[in-house]
């Protein structure tokens, strides 16, 4: 017990947060979530997934703390918040 108190108070205090995807027509990966640093945002995600991700970008749909409604469009400049759905949308 005392291990995993240690490890969620450094998880705490490192300042991560977990980001949930979601494919485009697919299922949402709820077990195995990103772990971006806090105040992260669409594009710093995209550029860790593959680099090709901001150059493509058209946009994203984000559903949970930082939408002010379920699966807003946003920006690549769009800050994400611990726990946010996201899914992004890029051109072929």
């Amino acid at each position: 017990q005392g291990v995993e108190a240690m490890k969620d108070f450094i998880y705490d205090n490192l300042g991560f947060m977990s980001v949930f995807l979601k494919p485009q027509g697919q299922e949402a990966d709820l077990i195995e979530p990103l772990i971006v640093k806090e105040g992260s945002t669409v594009r710093e995600v995209c550029a860790t997934l593959h680099r090709d991700f901001v150059r493509k970008f058209r946009f994203a749909r984000v559903k949970g703390p930082s939408a002010k409604f379920d699966w807003q469009r946003v920006g690549l400049d769009h800050v994400l918040r611990h726990d946010d759905l996201l899914t992004i949308i890029i051109r072929r």
